[in-house]
């Protein structure tokens, strides 16, 4: 007993045979079997018989003991979890891995354990099957409040979850296998998403939005697929910040899914830094090192786990290898600092034996053998590209030789010389999507996926070989030859150009909705060697270089509604070539100064009779500020009125504009069309625009007698009415032909919407040709005008505020 008159807690006399084992506290006598260690290990909690004990004390005895140990139950509770009795260290857990020599924990613990392996790192507690946890805690006020503002409780349609959740275990699992299928599925048949761990929920939907239909995404209550990918994040967001006592293993998986989020190149919390997450959470419970003999604890369900803890381990290693290779960032896993086994297929096809069979008709993919087959190739493929990317960029390295450049060449053709037998199932996937196609070594005949697979391995040769062409002849081997130098520039090429055949059948067989996010960076080295060509000077290899690259941006193009990373490369390649052809036909000068920086005329293009180029003359702008300045290119927008709401109408249509603003809001725009007779309400407007999902907000005055709301025939072409040039912006964008009708600002305002604001009018009965202002102005204050009920222009900022690229 201390001076305070306290005395130390003590450990139960009883605990089952594995905490008395390993020594440590078990609490087995206050909550039953299993104890808390034993749930954590899914170990079996056998108690010990007791042993046999002195005479009894007398009650007097008892109650004074009772009563000392109310005491010490009253004082300070941290003294339990640190009290050493029976030579436990501080701290000790079963679901911690303590590290290795470098650290203080490993070798203290084997001077007070001495001959009690601990080399190897402790398997990590594991869900049991059919058992999903939630956040673990209990949230605070505050803390509610945060989850309810960003969505977070906020319910899914049961047809629509269903469908994402299809979307996910067909277009994610096999490519990020981090779920325990079995678990989940089974969990969420019987029971919907009430026990489901929703930071794992959030981020499942997170990833499945990118497959989604669009009339899926709508039935949802969003208006495009980023508007969902962004409440989907905001939500796992929410729960993942407030978290504390998630079991790791789920929020491995979580952030991992998370990693999913791509705003732009400035975004700090995108795919990198989640990933950097990921790693840290599975190095920290130790799954990068190799579960043997030698670890502290083994159980029964070790086999299963694993397996498991393989899957989340080379997931992180396949997403640091290529969002490495997309940044140009160091990698943050390094060989010699993991030994943990490689995956093989039946880690991903063993638990699905588990999974029920109503889950597995309605949500699992056939052809299980080859995705799982597929994704066990791209991990090896990927740990090749890791070592690639250390003999290129490392930094102080001396150059790789010859030698190590033909080992690595060898290392990727041994990742996918032979094919697997059940690449030829018969099965109605693979009839469906099954093609020849003809790659470095051999033809093969595929399942989806290997598309996708085949274009990763390409990737990893170009990157191999492209120091040779970008940085020649500084970054050839020193002992190479000549005919070395030209086999390795010839390789890099024909694996670029390699490329482009995989994308030209992906976009014949419409694989192109079900690309991958990292797909995008996969493109990257060969659009690298493209642009590079694009200045030889030999004028047919330049052309052919051209083309190619303008397939790749083609392809880019059709991604940027689901990936914002699409738009970015988009951007940096597109503007690239811009600058580099402009060197070839303006010597060396860089690029083209406008030559008109002002119109010839008050008139805009799309006006009758007007045959000026004002798309290239904002084309010219653009480019020269961007060329000039540093300004952020995905929020750029266009506003005008009269000729010129019509230009921003002309300019939403272009293929190149459509691409390069953000949005767009018309002012009692004319909105010519080139045809007669005149029917305004049936008038079909041409519109050639790159991208769906344009923003637009147009305002009109019911009292504008030079572009009348009702249309009709002006200046020898047509005009159509405002509603029906809304209903077609409306459909454009694919968005529901309802329109939603709300009084603003006055009686005789009315705003129209569709698609949650994506299309809209702002409808003024009184205003004229006018910018509405509730001040004067020289609009409304002209003869018969009048001011309007609200002001125009912050309600077109506060548009413009809500849409980037």
């Amino acid at each position: 007993m201390d001076d305070s008159g306290k005395r130390t807690g003590r450990r139960s006399r009883v605990a089952c045979k594995t905490c008395n084992q390993r020594k440590i506290r078990c609490d087995v006598t206050q909550i039953g079997p299993p104890c808390t260690n034993c749930q954590h290990e899914t170990a079996v909690c056998e108690i010990l018989p007791r042993k046999k004990h002195r005479p009894r004390m007398s009650r007097a005895a008892i109650t004074r003991t009772e009563e000392t140990q109310t005491i010490a139950n009253s004082g300070d509770k941290t003294t339990d979890a640190t009290t050493d009795t029976d030579g436990v260290l501080p701290d000790d857990s079963a679901c911690s891995y303590i590290g290795d020599t470098r650290g203080p924990r490993q070798s203290v613990y084997e001077l007070c354990h001495p001959g009690v392996p601990q080399e190897a790192h402790q398997s990590p507690a594991s869900i049991e099957p059919g058992k999903i946890t939630g956040t673990g805690t209990n949230l605070r006020p505050h803390e509610i409040e945060y989850i309810r503002h960003e969505g977070g409780f906020a319910t899914i349609p049961t047809d629509v979850c269903d469908e994402l959740i299809r979307c996910y275990f067909h277009h994610v699992h096999f490519f990020q296998p981090v779920v325990e299928a079995p678990s989940f599925l089974n969990e969420y048949v019987q029971n919907g998403t009430n026990n489901i761990s929703p930071v794992l929920f959030w981020s499942m939907l997170l990833a499945a939005t990118n497959y989604a239909d669009i009339e899926v995404l709508q039935r949802a209550g969003f208006e495009s697929r980023k508007a969902m990918k962004r409440a989907m994040y905001k939500r796992a967001k929410a729960f993942y910040d407030v978290d504390r006592r998630t079991d790791k293993l789920v929020l491995i998986r979580s952030v991992l899914l998370m990693s999913f989020w791509y705003t732009d190149a400035q975004d700090h919390t995108g795919a990198s830094h989640w990933i950097g997450i990921a790693i840290t959470l599975a190095q920290g419970i130790g799954i990068h090192r190799c579960s043997n003999s030698q670890t502290r604890n083994s159980h029964p369900s070790s086999s299963e786990h694993q397996r498991l803890t393989r899957r989340l381990w080379w997931t992180c290693l396949l997403r640091d290898r290529w969002v490495s290779l997309a940044k140009g960032r160091p990698m943050r896993i390094h060989d010699e600092d993991c030994d943990a086994l490689f995956p093989c297929p039946d880690d991903v096809l063993h638990e699905l034996q588990l999974v029920s069979a109503e889950a597995r008709q309605r949500f699992i993919p056939p052809d299980l053998d080859c995705l799982a087959e597929m994704w066990v190739r791209l991990v090896r493929t990927s740990f090749v590209l890791g070592r690639i990317l250390r003999a290129h960029y490392r930094l102080k390295a001396s150059k790789a030789s010859v030698e190590e450049i033909d080992g690595l060449a060898e290392e990727l053709l041994g990742c996918h010389q032979s094919e697997p037998t059940v690449m030829y199932a018969a099965s109605d996937t693979v009839r469906n999507h099954e093609y020849h196609l003809q790659v470095f070594y051999q033809f093969v005949r595929s399942c989806p996926v290997l598309v996708s697979y085949l274009t990763y391995v390409r990737a990893s040769v170009t990157v191999l070989y492209r120091p040779y062409i970008l940085n020649s002849p500084s970054s050839f081997p020193e002992n190479s030859s000549a005919t070395w130098q030209k086999i390795a520039q010839n390789r890099a090429r024909e694996a670029a150009s390699i490329t482009n055949q995989t994308l030209e059948k992906m976009i014949e067989l419409d694989l192109v909705k079900s690309i991958k996010p990292m797909f995008i960076t996969s493109l990257i080295p060969a659009m690298q060697i493209h642009l590079f060509d694009c200045k030889s000077s030999s004028l047919l290899q330049a052309n052919l270089a051209k083309n190619r690259l303008n397939l790749c941006l083609l392809f880019l193009e059709s991604l940027r509604d689901t990936y914002w990373s699409a738009g970015v490369m988009y951007r940096l390649f597109d503007r690239a070539q811009a600058i580099l052809t402009n060197r070839n036909n303006n010597g060396a000068q860089g690029f083209n100064t406008p030559k008109r920086m002002t119109p010839p005329s008050n008139k805009w293009q799309g006006v009758p009779g007007v045959t000026t180029n004002d798309i290239k003359f904002t084309r010219d702008i653009l480019n020269q500020i961007a060329s000039q300045y540093c300004i952020d290119t995905t929020r750029i927008w266009t506003t005008g009125k009269s000729d010129g709401g019509g230009f921003c109408n002309v300019l939403a249509c272009d293929p190149e504009m459509s691409s390069r603003f953000a949005a767009f809001a018309p002012v009692s725009g004319a909105y010519y069309v080139d045809t007669l007779p005149c029917l305004p309400s049936k008038v079909q407007m041409p519109c050639k625009a790159s991208r769906t999902n344009i923003p637009l907000l147009a305002f009109h005055g019911g009292n504008d007698t030079t572009i009348s709301y009702w249309g009709g025939e002006r200046k020898d072409e047509c005009l159509p009415t405002i509603p029906h040039f809304i209903q077609q912006w409306a459909a454009r964008d694919q968005l529901s032909s309802r329109r939603n009708k709300t009084l603003a600002f006055a009686s005789d305002t009315v705003i129209y919407s569709f698609g949650r604001g994506l299309v809209g009018l702002v409808y003024d009965s009184v205003i004229g040709h006018d910018w509405p202002s509730t001040v004067p102005n020289s609009d409304n204050q002209q003869a018969g005008h009048h001011v309007a009920s609200f002001n125009a222009t912050p309600i077109i900022l506060d548009f413009f505020d809500r849409h980037s690229l």
